[in-house]
C-alpha cells in the first residue's frame, strides 16, 4: 500500500469529511512529487508514518472545528439575543398586553416560559462554549472529551436559542389581534433572520463534529473556566445556591425598583430561581457544571 493510500485510509477511518480529505491528499501528493523530483532515489517521504500523520491531522481538525463551531454558535446566539431585545424594547413602547389578553392564555404562558428559560440557557451555554474555545485557541489539539464538551455546550446553547425564537414566534401569533401590525411584522422578520443564523451555526457544528478523536485527557468543567468558582468544586449544591441567590436577588431587586412592588419582585425572582434549578438539574452534567 502506498503512503498516500495508507494516509487516506486512516483519514476515512477517522471520518474526516470528504472535502478536507481531498484537499489534504492533493497537497501531500504535490509535496511528495516535489520530494521525489529533488531526490529520485528516495523511497520514503520525510513526512513520517502515514497513519500517524493522518491521526495528527484528524485531531487538529476536530479541535479547530470545535472552536469554530463554538464561536459560530455564540455569534448566532448574539443575533437571536439582538432580535429578542429589539422586540421587547419595541413592545415596551407599545405596552405589554398581559399574558391573558391574546387568543389563548395557555399559548401566551408557553411563549413566556420559552422566552425566559430559553434565553437564559442560551446565554449560559453559548458563553461557556465560546469561553472554553477562546481559552484553548492556541492549542493545536484537545482531548476527545473536551472537544465533546465544547460541542455539547454549543448544541445546547443553539437548542435554547431555537426555543427562545420559537417562544417569540408563539407570542407574535398569540397577540396578532392585540398588537400593532408593524410590531408583529418586525418581530416576525427578526425571528426568521435569527432562526436562519441559528440553523447555519447548527449545520456547521454537525458537519464538523463527525471526526473521530482519539486524544486522551480530561474534559474539564465549569470550575476550570471560571477560577473564582474553584473552591466550590465537589459541592454542586453550593454552586447552585450561589447562582440562585445572585440571580434571584438581582431579578427581585430590579423588579421591585421597576414595578415599585416587593411582592412583584419576589414573584419574578422566584420564577427565575425555579427556572435556574430546573436547568441545573437537567443540563448541569452536560455542560460541565457538575460531575
Amino acid at each position: 500500500m502506498s503512503w498516500l493510500r495508507e494516509f487516506e485510509s486512516e483519514l476515512e477511518r477517522r471520518r474526516v469529511r470528504p472535502a478536507v480529505r481531498e484537499r489534504l491528499l492533493a497537497e501531500l501528493a504535490d509535496h511528495i512529487a516535489c520530494e521525489q523530483a529533488e531526490q529520485p532515489q528516495m523511497e520514503a517521504t520525510r513526512l513520517g508514518g502515514a497513519r500517524e500523520t493522518a491521526a495528527q491531522y484528524a485531531d487538529e481538525l476536530a479541535a479547530e472545528d470545535a472552536r469554530r463551531g463554538a464561536f459560530g454558535a455564540f455569534a448566532a446566539l448574539a443575533c437571536a439575543a439582538g432580535a429578542f431585545v429589539a422586540s421587547q424594547v419595541a413592545l415596551a413602547r407599545v405596552g405589554y398586553p398581559g399574558y391573558n389578553h391574546g387568543y389563548s392564555t395557555l399559548l401566551g404562558l408557553v411563549a413566556i416560559v420559552a422566552l425566559i428559560v430559553g434565553s437564559q440557557t442560551a446565554l449560559v451555554c453559548g458563553t461557556l462554549a465560546a469561553w472554553r474555545a477562546l481559552r484553548r485557541r492556541d492549542q493545536t489539539t484537545m482531548p476527545a472529551a473536551e472537544i465533546a464538551l465544547v460541542n455539547r455546550r454549543s448544541r445546547v446553547g443553539l437548542v435554547a436559542g431555537f426555543v427562545t425564537m420559537g417562544g417569540l414566534a408563539l407570542y407574535v401569533v398569540d397577540f396578532a389581534g392585540a398588537l400593532p401590525g408593524w410590531w408583529l411584522l418586525t418581530s416576525g422578520a427578526l425571528v426568521a433572520l435569527a432562526g436562519g443564523a441559528l440553523l447555519f451555526a447548527w449545520r456547521a457544528i454537525a458537519r464538523g463534529s463527525g471526526t473521530v478523536v482519539l486524544a486522551s485527557g480530561p474534559a474539564g468543567d465549569i470550575y476550570d473556566d471560571i477560577a473564582p468558582l474553584r473552591p466550590l468544586r465537589g459541592h454542586p449544591l453550593g454552586l447552585w445556591a450561589l447562582v440562585a441567590i445572585a440571580v434571584g436577588g438581582a431579578v427581585t431587586a430590579f423588579e421591585w425598583h421597576a414595578e415599585h412592588s416587593l411582592a412583584e419582585g419576589l414573584q419574578r425572582g422566584g420564577v427565575e430561581v425555579l427556572a435556574l434549578s430546573i436547568g441545573f438539574a437537567l443540563l448541569g452534567r452536560a455542560i460541565g457544571a457538575r460531575r
